[in-house]
């Protein structure tokens, strides 16, 4: 009887393990099949700084809503000497940029074209406006968060001065 059960637990041990290494190989296999255009593509992977170009031009309209199948964040629709061209700009963009951007503004955009889906991107690593230069990629393309004015907190009366000594250097000594 002891026999038995020893045969018996093996048996399902082994059937367990064949089950698994055969859903292991199988995930393996599927996964190697997928075809490489349907991975999802970033748009900073297109980024090329070697064929940057400047366009100066003229704010048609500034779209912050996306539409399907565009890159997420926020667009200028500049009309320039290559036509209309609609830069990407990103979702990082700080409201107060927002609202200096306006429709009828002459603007300068480096930055470098990509075409996704179809339809050619500037996407703008820099806008220099009259007054000031907004650096919105690193100059490999990737885009660069910049934070806007804080508005001003009251601090916890609880707080040491070492906790206040360390927020003030940012981060750890």
């Amino acid at each position: 009887m002891r026999h038995f059960r020893l045969t018996k637990c093996t048996r399902l041990s082994a059937g367990l393990l064949g089950s698994l290494l055969f859903a292991i190989f199988t995930l393996q296999l599927h996964a190697q099949t997928t075809p490489a255009s349907q991975a999802p593509r970033q748009l900073s992977q297109g980024y090329d700084k070697a064929h940057e170009i400047t366009l100066d031009g003229v704010i048609q309209e500034v779209i912050s809503k996306s539409a399907p199948g565009n890159p997420v964040g926020l667009h200028l629709l500049v009309a320039g000497s290559q036509g209309t061209v609609d830069a990407h700009l990103g979702p990082y963009v700080t409201k107060d940029t927002q609202e200096a951007l306006q429709a009828g503004m002459s603007v300068q955009i480096v930055g470098a074209i990509q075409t996704l889906h179809g339809k050619n991107y500037l996407l703008a690593r820099q806008v220099i406006l009259s007054d000031r230069v907004i650096t919105l990629r690193s100059e490999n393309g990737f885009l660069v968060r910049t934070f806007g004015p804080r508005a001003s907190r009251s601090k916890p009366a609880n707080r040491t001065q070492k906790t206040t000594q360390v927020e003030n250097v940012g981060g750890a000594q």
